[in-house]
């Protein structure tokens, strides 16, 4: 799974600090995450509109149909078919940036290890998402997105046996164009990244 991602935007990640600018910009009403990015933060997302990439604000999870709690992330091998997810899964993909994603290797006696996991020789990936709208129990507007996730790639399956899609530079018009209503070619963008990973433990 994923539940937690990091936003670096110190001097030697310029290209994250300019997305967190811009979107504080012009969402000035929404408190976007950075550092450790947690379920429910205000996170920026890109979509497609009338054929051009926007840099958004979202919040993260949709609301569960239970009433409590938000779904954060989607599952690959069935986001196509779930009625929570698959009008989205059509008509409202989006693609979350971060600078690595956090997971947590359990052991025996049950106790923890937590890891940070980013992308060798990328210092921005993003991450496969969905996004749509939602109100809010005082019926005010808002947009949601959630994660998909695919089974882990072997050299980090051993910390998690789930990972967030990470889609190469090549998938991303692909994914974000409206147009493409493929589902088995939207589908084959959602496997585990192929690329070297960096991981670190983290105290």
């Amino acid at each position: 799974m994923c539940g937690r991602y990091l936003v670096l935007t110190d001097e030697d990640y310029e290209e994250m600090q300019n997305i967190i600018d811009i979107v504080s910009k012009n969402y000035k009403e929404s408190s976007v995450a950075k550092g450790e990015v947690f379920p429910t933060n205000n996170i920026p997302v890109i979509y497609s509109h009338n054929g051009k990439k926007v840099l958004s604000a979202a919040k993260w999870g949709f609301p569960s149909y239970k009433g409590s709690g938000v779904i954060i992330n989607a599952r690959a091998e069935s986001v196509h078919e779930k009625p929570m997810f698959r009008n989205a899964f059509i008509s409202n993909r989006c693609i979350v940036p971060a600078n690595g994603y956090y997971e947590w290797l359990t052991h025996e006696d049950k106790s923890k290890t937590k890891y940070l996991i980013g992308v060798k020789g990328k210092r921005l990936f993003f991450m496969a998402g969905l996004y749509n709208m939602f109100t809010d129990k005082n019926n005010n507007p808002y947009t949601a997105i959630t994660i998909i996730t695919t089974e882990a790639s072997e050299e980090i399956s051993f910390i998690h046996d789930r990972m967030p899609v990470i889609l190469p530079d090549e998938a991303i018009n692909s994914w974000l164009d409206k147009n493409n209503r493929d589902i088995d070619l939207l589908r084959s963008m959602l496997v585990p990244f192929s690329s070297a990973f960096s991981v670190t433990e983290v105290s």
